[in-house]
């Protein structure tokens, strides 16, 4: 299926032959990531299957952000299901914002303003790169993607509490998180809840809670095929009474404290959740939607409890969840047999998330290509642009992210895709996207397009530069300028290693030798790994995980 869908593009760019990139870095360094906490220094041993350096890079492409040295290590000696348990029992890590950051006034203190905008960029992508909790991380990175929000409306510090949110919640039971995320402040301003009243009715909320973050436009089946009326037409899941009536429930919700201490870089109070203190503010009647009622004289906060049950219990929510998990992690187009398998999980545990992952990262259908000669030719999903971008930084053992050569003040990350900066709820790429020609599921494929190929030629060559940033940020320059120093061969032995899960073909290995044979800026940092890293980045193998 994968190699397909980009197949057009290169051959028109003239790219070299199919290459599978896998990349990786180190877990925290607490002296590096001051602004993250939950940091661990190591994983306790397990009784699991131990896995081939193959396998275990494989599944890192799944389960974390990129496979880094560290995190290869861990999982070849502890097995991928000791792994999986080792690190849910792991605190999240969660970004820490000094006072000073936030409590300025809004338009009227521009360096604090522009200090906190940093202080975003910085700790996000330090957090991907760097944290320990990386099975935590890459599952708060899934759910980002459809449980969305934008930096286009919350402040900064909204964001980062949301990542906080997600952090916190991502492994814990899924009606735990939708009652944190309808609580959110930076979601309350985002999807306009933190306005809706009873007297005053604010739709957008509640529409996109069922519609984006819970059970669909349309009847599932627990295998995730659409359900049809006699005629054959679809059967929609919600009516625009439902709508209405779900938004009744979640009317009431203000910022926590609203009595006027904080300066307005703060107003909606984004470190608290939202607070129903205005009874009447709220809808208190009965209210029925989605075949169920919830009984009248209820406050806010039982109506959020009794709607999230109705929500998380629904036929829906099992196989429309754990779809968008899975195409976040394994697959962009499952079968039905694995959709099912999963989906089993979360119906019986109510969406207990650890159980839900380790499910889809157990199975069969995803563990089958971890031998090297059984990858199958309908598995796998394109690595969005930043995944392009913490996975390279991990392969280079990274402990945290490298700073722009063009400016120390700014961290590196993609240019086409930063977390939370997409332009709508709708994310980057809608998830029903599916490839020209065919009836294959490729969300992440819309993002493939003239821009994001141009941006990846020079992308690694420029950032890769200065060996001073890189060390600064913990990357193992030394190691791989050794191997340069040595010869190309070596340096190609040491990025099969680490960006290849050891398998890249001699064939493939001479092209890239061959072609940075007068390569002329070879000597500048590491600028030749990063022009390779270049050229692996626009090739299929390298872009899509198998």
């Amino acid at each position: 299926m994968t190699k397909n869908l980009i197949k057009p593009i290169w051959r028109k760019l003239s790219l070299l032959p199919v290459i599978a990139l896998l990349v990786s870095c180190g877990g925290g360094d607490s002296s590096l990531m001051a602004n993250l906490t939950g940091q661990v220094t190591s994983l306790t041993n397990s009784t699991s299957s131990k896995a081939t350096h193959f396998a275990a890079s494989r599944f890192l492409e799944q389960a974390a952000m990129g496979p880094s040295p560290i995190n290869v290590a861990q999982v070849k000696a502890m097995g991928i299901e000791g792994w999986i348990a080792a690190q849910i029992k792991l605190p999240p890590t969660l970004v820490k914002t000094d006072v000073s950051l936030y409590d300025y006034e809004l338009n009227l203190d521009k360096p604090t303003e522009q200090k906190m905008r940093d202080h975003l960029r910085l700790s996000n992508a330090n957090l991907l790169i760097g944290a320990e909790d990386q099975l935590r991380v890459r599952t708060s990175w899934v759910l980002s993607n459809f449980l969305v929000i934008s930096d286009s409306k919350p402040l900064p510090y909204g964001v980062l509490e949301y990542q906080n949110m997600l952090q916190t919640y991502a492994l814990g039971q899924y009606g735990d998180l939708l009652k944190a995320l309808t609580r959110n402040p930076a979601m309350g301003v985002f999807l306009d809840n933190g306005q809706n009243r009873r007297t005053q009715l604010n739709e957008n909320y509640g529409r996109e809670l069922m519609q984006l973050f819970s059970v669909g436009l349309v009847q599932l089946n627990l295998n995730g095929t659409v359900k049809r009326d006699v005629n054959g037409k679809l059967l929609e899941t919600y009516s625009q009474k439902d709508v209405i009536e779900i938004t009744r429930a979640l009317t009431g919700w203000n910022s926590a404290e609203p009595n006027g201490k904080r300066k307005s870089g703060n107003g909606p109070n984004y470190g608290k959740p939202m607070e129903a203190d205005f009874p009447d503010q709220h809808d208190t009647g009965s209210k029925t939607f989605l075949g169920k009622t919830i009984p009248a004289g209820q406050d806010a906060y039982k109506d959020l409890d009794s709607l999230v049950e109705i929500l998380v219990t629904h036929p829906n929510a099992a196989p429309f969840v754990s779809l968008r998990l899975i195409q976040g992690m394994t697959t962009s187009d499952p079968s039905p047999a694995y959709l099912e398998r999963v989906a089993t999980v979360f119906r019986d545990t109510k969406g207990n998330l650890s159980k839900v992952i380790t499910s889809i990262l157990t199975d069969p259908e995803a563990r089958y290509g971890d031998a090297v000669a059984k990858a199958t030719s309908n598995f796998g999903r394109i690595k969005e642009p930043l995944l392009i971008f913490t996975s390279g930084f991990r392969g280079l053992g990274c402990k945290i992210a490298p700073r722009e050569n063009w400016d120390p003040t700014q961290v590196v990350q993609s240019n086409t895709q930063r977390q939370f900066s997409a332009k709508s709820v709708f994310n980057f790429y809608p998830p029903n996207h599916r490839t020209q020609g065919s009836n294959v599921l490729a969300p992440e494929q819309k993002m493939l397009n003239s821009t994001e190929f141009s941006d990846r030629m020079s992308s690694f060559n420029y950032r890769l530069q200065d060996e001073n940033l890189l060390r600064d940020a913990g990357c193992e320059v030394t190691l791989f300028q050794t191997a340069q120093a040595v010869s190309d061969e070596k340096l190609l032995d040491l990025m099969n290693e680490r960006f290849f899960r050891g398998s890249l073909p001699a064939s493939a290995v001479k092209t890239l030798i061959d072609a940075h044979k007068n390569y002329y800026n070879r000597n500048k940092g590491l600028s030749l790994v990063g022009s390779i890293l270049d050229m692996a980045s626009l090739m299929p193998a390298y872009g899509v995980s198998k």
